[in-house]
C-alpha cells in the first residue's frame, strides 16, 4: 500500500497547488497538483480540507493504474479525460 503524503500547499485565489510525495514499496515519486475551487466543492460533500481532497484524488488514482502512470505534474480536473466516474467516485473516498 502506497503512503500519500502531502509535502505543502499553496492557496491561490480560486484554486490550491501541493507537492505531494508517494511511497510505494521503497520507491519514492513527487508530483506537483492543482485544485480548482470548483473541483473541490464538487468532490467534497462535508466541506474537509482541499488537501484531503487531493489525497482521495491519489487513492482513486493508485486504485486504477500504478504511481509510475500518474502524471507527475496535473491539475485535478485532468482525471476526468482518463477515468470519467470520478464525479461519482471521489466523493464517496470523501463522505
Amino acid at each position: 500500500m502506497a503512503t500519500i503524503t502531502i509535502q505543502s500547499e499553496t492557496k491561490h485565489e480560486d484554486s490550491w497547488a501541493y507537492q505531494v510525495k508517494l511511497t510505494d514499496n521503497s520507491f519514492e515519486h513527487e508530483y506537483n497538483v492543482t485544485l480548482s475551487q470548483s473541483d473541490y466543492q464538487l468532490w467534497s460533500p462535508n466541506q474537509g480540507p482541499p488537501s484531503a481532497v487531493v489525497k482521495a484524488a491519489f487513492e482513486f488514482l493508485l486504485e486504477r493504474e500504478p504511481a509510475t502512470s500518474i502524471l507527475a505534474k496535473f491539475d485535478c480536473a485532468v482525471i476526468r479525460r482518463y477515468f470519467p466516474e470520478v464525479d461519482l467516485e471521489l466523493p464517496k473516498k470523501l463522505a
